[in-house]
């Protein structure tokens, strides 16, 4: 059980291990990724509109599209879900650093923010 209360919701795109979603589940944490949803060749654009429509962070190692969709859903007044950036690392290094940051933040706090996962060592 999550010890945070209102942990964000996560949808990891194509580029991370669909061990991380086992992985993070097992802390009962709510977690999908673009696999599970059928949305392995959607281009970013969509991954983030789906992350969206569920209240979900995006996690992605894609830093300069994340940041570009981040700019224009401000441009536009839209709001998403946060948007979660990292390098890539071991399952075990990301698995930690998501832990560390879903017990730190909560979903109302990630919401239109980017956040740099690489801060959660």
């Amino acid at each position: 059980m999550p010890t945070f209360p209102n942990p964000p919701k996560l949808y990891l795109n194509e580029n991370l291990s669909a061990r991380l979603v086992t992985q993070l589940r097992r802390y009962d944490f709510d977690v999908t990724s673009a696999r599970e949803e059928g949305l392995l060749a959607a281009d970013d654009r969509r991954q983030m509109e789906h992350a969206v429509s569920h209240q979900r962070a995006i996690v992605s190692f894609n830093f300069d599209d994340f940041t570009a969709l981040h700019e224009q859903y401000r441009a536009e007044g839209r709001e998403h879900w946060g948007i979660i950036l990292s390098t890539e690392e071991s399952i075990g290094t990301l698995v930690h650093r998501l832990l560390r940051l879903l017990n730190s933040v909560s979903a109302d706090e990630l919401k239109n923010q980017i956040c740099w996962l690489n801060e959660f060592k």
